[in-house]
């Protein structure tokens, strides 16, 4: 880690969980450390990507040119003051006869339902590494990405996994 990245402690938007942290809190020094510089971290608050990125986990992000993200990249975007760490599903295109104009689906592995199109706008970059204590895992690894190509492909059913541990917690912590 160099002297020279932004650390945000910003709560990470998920879909069922919603965090309100505003811009002064720490968003737009990673968002603009990301724009000028091309990389930095960040520290997750949320369990939008549990098991994947816990809350606690500091996530290295670089700035990787938005045409080669590809399904299954785990990347970083600003939307509404926010901060998100999502998973990406799939990648939108619009018809020839317009510009050339490309979306991201993405989706929190532990949430039930994709986010609004991230438009290149919103884009700050690739998740590469995440740090959880001692432990660095890198996310540009062979396994990583295959794992990663894997939970893209069937994410539209893990709502059917996490319901019973939602039930289950619902009724114990009620």
């Amino acid at each position: 880690m160099s002297a020279t990245s932004a650390v945000s402690r910003v709560r990470i938007e998920g879909k069922r969980q919603q965090f309100v942290s505003p811009v002064s809190d720490g968003a737009l020094p990673v968002a603009e450390k990301m724009r000028s510089q091309g990389s930095a971290y960040l520290h997750v608050s949320g369990g939008s990507m549990t098991p994947w990125i816990r809350s606690g986990d500091f996530v290295f992000i670089r700035g990787v040119d938005f045409a080669k993200v590809a399904s299954g990249d785990v990347i970083v975007f600003q939307r509404n003051g926010l901060l998100v760490v999502h998973r990406v599903i799939r990648r939108l295109k619009s018809t020839p006869s317009e510009k050339t104009l490309s979306l991201l689906i993405t989706k929190g592995d532990a949430s039930d339902g994709m986010d609004a199109p991230v438009s290149v706008e919103e884009y700050l970059g690739r998740a590469t590494r995440i740090h959880r204590g001692r432990r660095h895992i890198d996310l540009e690894s062979l396994t990583r990405k295959l794992s990663g190509c894997f939970l893209a492909r069937v994410s539209r059913w893990s709502r059917f996994a996490y319901l019973p541990f939602r039930s289950v917690k619902h009724l114990l912590f009620r």
